[in-house]
């Protein structure tokens, strides 16, 4: 009988170690850009994270998939946007000066990243108190055509009376590759000695007894598995409000995801091979932009093909519909008025910069369906969860709704998360109007305004 008494209480004792092994200090959730920065900004502060990513280590759908998004710091005094951006430039400096660190030559630069060039902006003459605002003690070097003989003059550009046309000259700003960024922030993230887990997918989150609950799916050998963490991070983008209903029911409501479109297209080979020198170095200087119209039509440079053929990428930011699937949208195939009005809009730019192209010059080479994370303001989360009684459960953080405008300032919102997480601050004003902004007391007013 003694002698069942000590092996059970050497069973014992196993079965409680092997429990606390297996607690979890931080457990981030969704491996895109906003998951993999503040998984970054976790490790850079010292801390023991696991990363859980549905997709394989190369992501084939999602809101951070492809190689282009357009890197853009210029705003009006005060701007939130801005600092982000800026911010994540100074944190992606960090990032590559780690993954350096130690080596004999190097082998990562920012320049793997960003692609530096003008960003154009196009208004209406409607929008001049915007421009105006906007340019009012601006630090970014810029130039500005406020009618169309500027605009010539300039930018050797041909815009109509009711347009004006903005240019911002800063290093990093132009386009990020967030494939190449997402790769070397689980990089670092490895490097550090934390764990990166793909193809697991969370079927449930819930809270018990002051700990996580987290239960997983293989999505490759269909195994499941949990478990546990005392803290947790949701960056699952559209599937934040499902992953989160047991834990903070009121982001469903707070964050809507809605189908976007963007096409991919070229012009066609024999007609790009007849422009000249410097028609090419025009097109290649006019990109990325931004008409900052009704529907937001923006379009940059994708990469460029094997004859060195820009790849137009091309979208409008308010073209918005409805997702009957959240699992198979992102195979929803372009219809045929989407990709004419993406070829009509990339025309009308064109032919601003004087290139001598039609529309049967343009080819479309590929459409992609994504997703957009939507507030109602338009304004991201990155917030602690609150309870019923309103108070502020900082074991818990969500960053998500997006809105198309988290690439540019990934690393910065992976900052803000990391802090909330770890109850770090910072005093400086930027930073304070950023985390009001973004973060938990913004989140209690608008629970507040739900049912209203």
């Amino acid at each position: 009988m003694k002698y069942f008494a000590v092996l059970l209480s050497i069973a014992l004792t196993l079965i409680s170690c092997s429990s606390k092994e297996e607690l979890e200090d931080v457990v981030v959730i969704g491996g895109g850009l906003m998951g993999s920065s503040t998984a970054w900004e976790l490790t850079k502060y010292g801390q023991n994270v696991l990363l859980i990513e549905q997709q394989d280590s190369v992501y084939t759908f999602g809101s951070s998939f492809g190689e282009a998004r357009i890197s853009r710091s210029l705003g009006p005094k005060e701007d939130i946007f801005s600092f982000l951006q800026q911010t994540s430039v100074k944190e992606t400096k960090h990032l590559i000066d780690f993954l350096n660190r130690g080596e004999l030559q190097e082998l990562h630069s920012m320049q793997d990243i960003y692609t530096t060039s003008p960003v154009t902006y196009i208004y209406s003459q409607s929008q001049l108190n915007n421009v105006e605002n906007l340019l009012d003690g601006q630090l970014d070097k810029y130039e500005y055509a406020s009618n169309k003989e500027e605009a010539e003059e300039k930018f050797g550009m041909k815009i109509s009376d009711t347009t004006m046309v903005i240019r911002e000259y800063k290093q990093y700003t132009g386009t990020l590759n967030p494939k190449v960024l997402i790769k070397k922030l689980h990089q670092g993230i490895r490097k550090s000695g934390n764990r990166i887990d793909y193809n697991q997918k969370v079927t449930s989150l819930k809270k018990e007894d002051g700990v996580y609950k987290i239960k997983i799916i293989d999505t490759k050998t269909g195994t499941n598995k949990t478990i546990m963490s005392k803290k947790v991070v949701a960056a699952a983008g559209p599937y934040n409000g499902t992953l989160v209903k047991d834990v903070a029911p009121y982001f469903s409501d707070l964050i809507s995801p809605e189908r976007l479109f963007l096409s991919f297209l070229k012009i066609k080979s024999d007609k790009y091979n007849m422009l000249t020198s410097e028609q090419i170095k025009r097109l290649k200087s006019s990109y990325p932009v931004a008409y900052l119209n009704s529907d937001i039509f923006y379009s940059m440079i994708e990469k460029y093909d094997e004859s060195n053929r820009p790849l137009l990428k091309v979208g409008g930011h308010f073209l918005r519909t409805e997702i009957e699937d959240l699992d198979r949208v992102w195979e929803k195939e372009l219809t045929k008025q989407e990709i004419l009005w993406s070829k009509k809009n990339t025309l009308d730019y064109l032919n601003k910069l004087e290139l001598p192209i039609e529309l049967y010059d343009l080819e479309f080479d590929r459409g992609y369906s994504c997703v957009y994370s939507l507030t109602e303001s338009e304004i991201p989360y990155v917030s602690q969860a609150v309870n019923n009684y309103k108070e502020v459960d900082s074991s818990f953080v969500l960053i998500g709704g997006m809105s198309g405008v988290g690439a540019k300032g990934s690393l910065a919102y992976g900052l803000i998360a990391a802090d909330f997480v770890l109850g770090n601050d910072n005093n400086s004003l930027m930073y304070q109007k950023a985390k009001s902004v973004l973060g938990t007391q913004r989140l209690m007013n608008d629970i507040d305004n739900i049912d209203k």
